[in-house]
């Protein structure tokens, strides 16, 4: 897998955001030293247009994760039945989407707590709680329903289907 996760169980000093744009929306990493505490999505605004070298590597990773190897440490969280979810999102195929109800039967869960964790999931733009979707539609992402969050899940999904598309 080229994305590699160490998992910290502290993160101590000063805190820091980096910015890293993709597909008219901008994900901000909070960032302790090295460990990342928080990874959410932001929508309108301005664009960073200048990124760190470690911007660049996060952003090379989201536009080409099946060729691009990113190691990365984030801050351990959560509840146990939350990193079980965010576990099993990470074994989502870049391309692919697994629905709450499949994903619930699959963890011995219920949709609705599947959609919780996705909701309460930090590492949002890490942790692919995108590739989850309702039976009948999208669902919901970052806690909207509709919207330009929910527009974004829908680009995010439609570029990671055109990179599964050109490998076949």
């Amino acid at each position: 897998m080229p994305l590699h996760i160490v998992w910290q169980a502290v993160a101590d000093g000063d805190e820091s955001l980096l910015s890293v744009p993709i597909l008219d929306a901008e994900l901000r990493l909070t960032m302790v030293g090295e460990i990342i505490t928080d990874a959410s999505w932001h929508v309108g605004g301005e664009l960073t247009k200048a990124l760190s070298p470690q911007a660049v590597r996060v952003q090379s990773y989201l536009l080409n994760p099946q060729q691009t190897e990113l190691h990365l440490t984030l801050l351990s969280q959560g509840s146990a039945h939350g990193n079980a979810v965010w576990n099993a999102l990470l074994a989502i195929p870049v391309g692919q989407v697994e629905t709450y109800s499949g994903l619930a039967e699959k963890l011995s869960s219920g949709p609705r707590a599947i959609a919780g964790a996705c909701r309460n999931n930090p590492y949002a733009g890490i942790i692919p709680c995108h590739r989850v979707v309702a039976k009948n539609g999208i669902g919901g992402f970052m806690g909207h329903v509709d919207g330009e969050f929910v527009a974004l899940k829908h680009r995010l999904l439609e570029y990671e289907r055109g990179l599964r598309l050109g490998r076949e």
